[in-house]
């Protein structure tokens, strides 16, 4: 039965994962806020979140409602014994069940929604909304359960043309652009770390143990900005390097670094996140990440380690190693000079591959923000949704 006019959408926006997933909703968020049809709730766990408060308060998105979700008791006990800085999404889901079920739709940024899919069973709602954090790089973009969604928010023609290949794109789909970057222009973050006149690198290295280049090189990477009389090094890994159950502690990285006049290490605090450390280095040293691809938005010399050391041939026309086209590859840091003066005599080529990289991941529209194009879809879909079946694999 179709709600009285009067009462309102509920949108609910799932926030159980790190920071660096917040600028990846907040603005399509706030923008659905603005439209009276919907009561937008972003559903998170329990903690300060002065970076999802500050958005909110930069937006002036005075409608959005937080609603920070109790974990179950046995747990808050065990990740208080264990330490654990953020609680799992698997108990909060469990425990709040009934409440993701009254939602009209919920949107997501992780593929984490198989449980409410499950949960929902026959019935249409809550439709599962999918909002990616960040852009598609290897295969992990790319699983079954993406069909599971009922909306897919696509950041451009790259994503749908990769999904197509692999049969997961869904019917109800929208390029949108990429709502990150609305954040960023209006939460400025163009201050230098270093005022020496040196260039300055981003090491930026994944947490995925298989491919990052932390595990076998990462030492060596710092010890060999430390002795560098030439550069700067920010060294600005993935969040969860450092910040997820089973990963790293600080402890292993020697304090001389942290004290080092030429090297800032940020571990996982927000200015890891909202780009400030991509926005204002000169060079990307990296593995796999798809952070380089927005380090792209501002094309720069580009180097990665090929931890693995895969065969040139192997990677070159690997969809999922498609962002070692945008610089050199070395497989021991002590090339790291070398590859940039390949980088300067090959400069026209990598800027180009570059700047085309960047225009088909990200669709830019000239009328509306990314954020903007993203709470019109969803209020298009919600606006037809007594026609929709829900998806199944």
């Amino acid at each position: 039965m179709d709600k009285k006019v009067d009462e309102k959408i509920r949108i609910g926006f799932l926030y159980f994962e790190e920071i660096h997933h917040i600028p990846h909703f907040i603005g399509i968020a706030s923008e659905l806020s603005k439209n009276g049809k919907y009561e937008v709730d972003i559903l998170t766990y329990k903690s300060d979140h002065n970076y999802l408060y500050g958005l909110i308060q930069l937006l002036e998105a005075k409608n959005i409602h937080v609603k920070p979700l109790e974990q179950p008791l046995f747990r808050k006990v065990i990740d208080k014994i264990t330490g654990r800085k953020k609680p799992s999404s698997v108990y909060l889901y469990r425990k709040h069940k009934n409440l993701f079920l009254t939602y009209d739709a919920l949107v997501f940024t992780e593929k984490n929604h198989a449980f409410i899919h499950k949960a929902r069973g026959g019935k249409k709602k809550p439709f599962l909304i999918i909002a990616n954090h960040g852009a598609p790089g290897r295969g992990y973009s790319f699983q079954p359960a993406v069909k599971l969604f009922d909306l897919a928010l696509l950041c451009g023609n790259f994503y749908v043309e990769r999904l197509k290949k692999e049969k997961l794109l869904i019917a109800n789909h929208a390029i949108i652009g990429y709502s990150k970057f609305d954040i960023v222009s209006k939460d400025k973050q163009d201050t230098p770390l270093f005022n020496n006149g040196k260039p300055t690198v981003l090491y930026n290295p994944h947490f995925n143990k298989i491919n990052s280049s932390w595990y076998t090189h990462g030492l060596n990477v710092l010890e060999y900005f430390y002795n560098s009389k030439d550069y700067n090094l920010v060294f600005a890994p993935h969040i969860y390097l450092f910040n997820r159950k089973g990963f790293l502690k600080p402890s292993i990285i020697d304090k001389k670094y942290f004290n080092a006049q030429n090297i800032h290490i940020d571990l996982g605090s927000i200015k890891s996140s909202n780009m400030s450390y991509t926005l204002n280095s000169d060079i990307y040293l990296g593995d796999v990440s798809s952070q380089i691809f927005e380090f792209g938005i501002k094309p720069r010399p580009s180097v990665f380690i090929n931890a693995l050391k895969i065969p040139k041939d192997k990677w070159k026309n690997d969809l999922n190693h498609r962002f070692w086209k945008t610089g050199e590859v070395i497989e021991v840091i002590n090339e790291f000079e070398t590859a940039l003066h390949k980088f300067e005599e090959k400069k026209d080529q990598y800027l180009a591959t570059q700047k085309q990289i960047f225009t088909d991941n990200f669709y830019i529209d000239e009328h509306y923000s990314a954020s903007k194009k993203g709470a019109m879809a969803i209020d298009d879909f919600m606006t037809k949704k007594n026609t929709l079946k829900p998806n199944k694999l």
